[in-house]
């Protein structure tokens, strides 16, 4: 798949509201910072802004639950009711719920997101660039938590990054420990190899 600048897939207000919901679905502090103002700089409402998060955040707690339940908990033994949505779906907010499933490494939730997204018109590369942001995002947080862990066990940063396997360790450089990745990154022709 190759995506021609002048025909991006998403435009950067959607793919910094995307970024939102994965940084949040994520848990990644630095990356929720850093795409809030992203987004703000986008174009992005506060409304937008909000309901990314709280999509994603609902996204997070039903795949809580869905882990919950697989190792035979009941919904009363681990989390309160998962809060209905605002409004109406639309393509744009099943792209964050993918992106935020995706973020959380659930397949039930992508599985059943691509589904909703896809009958509401999202294209398969619509759903391919959140599945990347979310990718970018996932492995940025990944890299500021093992960094962390190694420096309360006074670990190196190669120590810390290498415990789990070689990754990326650009991934951990950023700017004044905001997230390096930027949906703008993400064209195709630039890293088409992301996932």
């Amino acid at each position: 798949m190759t995506k021609h600048k002048e025909d991006p897939v998403l435009g950067d207000k959607d793919q910094e509201i995307i970024a939102v919901g994965a940084s949040v679905a994520s848990g990644c502090l630095p990356c929720i910072k850093f795409h809030l103002r992203a987004a703000a700089g986008a174009g992005a409402s506060e409304g937008d802004i909000r309901q990314a998060a709280g999509d994603a955040a609902r996204v997070r707690m039903a795949a809580t639950g869905i882990m919950a339940r697989a190792g035979g908990l009941t919904q009363a033994e681990w989390s309160p009711a998962i809060p209905e949505p605002d409004g109406a779906p639309t393509m744009l907010r099943e792209l964050v719920a993918i992106a935020a499933a995706y973020a959380v490494n659930c397949c039930t939730s992508v599985r059943g997101h691509m589904d909703a997204a896809r009958a509401l018109g999202a294209t398969d590369g619509q759903m391919f660039a959140a599945l990347k942001i979310a990718c970018a995002i996932r492995d940025v947080a990944c890299q500021k938590a093992k960094a962390e862990a190694g420096a309360v066990l006074g670990a190196s940063e190669e120590q810390a990054v290498s415990c789990c396997g070689s990754e990326d360790e650009e991934a951990v450089d950023g700017e004044a420990g905001g997230c390096s990745c930027q949906p703008g990154d993400l064209d195709d022709s630039k890293k088409s190899d992301q996932i």
